[in-house]
């Protein structure tokens, strides 16, 4: 009789989705402009698109965001 091996159960493609309507409520902005800051925190961050809605579903202040990821990028090209 073959022994039955434990595989740990996957996290399903739509339990790693990201609340884009919670996004948008939290800073009182519109789908199309959450599209714009992204792409913003995205290429400034240098981080994928996922992980740029991430960050803004994080953060309180998307200026203060994008203020501080401007910097950063500044600092490396110097």
């Amino acid at each position: 009789m073959a022994k039955i091996k434990y595989t740990p159960e996957k996290e399903s493609e739509h339990a790693k989705q990201i609340d884009i309507q919670g996004i948008c409520v939290k800073h009182g902005i519109g789908r199309h402009d959450l599209i714009g800051v992204a792409t913003q925190v995205a290429r400034l961050g240098d981080i994928s698109p996922v992980q740029a809605l991430e960050r803004l579903l994080e953060c309180d202040d998307i200026p203060n965001l994008l203020t501080n990821l401007k910097f950063n990028s500044l600092d490396k090209d110097l």
